[in-house]
């Protein structure tokens, strides 16, 4: 039961991560692709949590942990280089 209900949540998770790739393309403003790059790396993370999950490894936990820091770090540089015109 929760395993269909997971490989459904990964189709969603697909199709969304396709939608937010197409913003950060289309985007009309460097906000909005900024955004959605964080979105897809949001996702990746939440894929890689489930196969994490569905084949009983615990060892890509700390591949998403990573992942997720360099995102956070990542979207807090672009946002501080946007606003300030400098990183440090």
């Amino acid at each position: 039961m929760l395993d269909s209900f997971l490989q459904i949540l990964i189709v969603g998770l697909i199709a969304v991560a396709a939608l937010a790739l197409y913003r950060a393309f289309i985007g009309p403003s460097i906000i909005d692709r900024v955004l959605s790059i964080n979105l897809v790396t949001s996702e990746v993370v939440a894929l890689i949590l489930i196969y994490s999950y569905l084949h009983g490894s615990t060892h890509y936990i700390d591949v998403a942990l990573v992942l997720v820091l360099g995102s956070f770090i990542g979207t807090i540089c672009v946002l501080k280089l946007l606003s300030e015109g400098k990183l440090i």
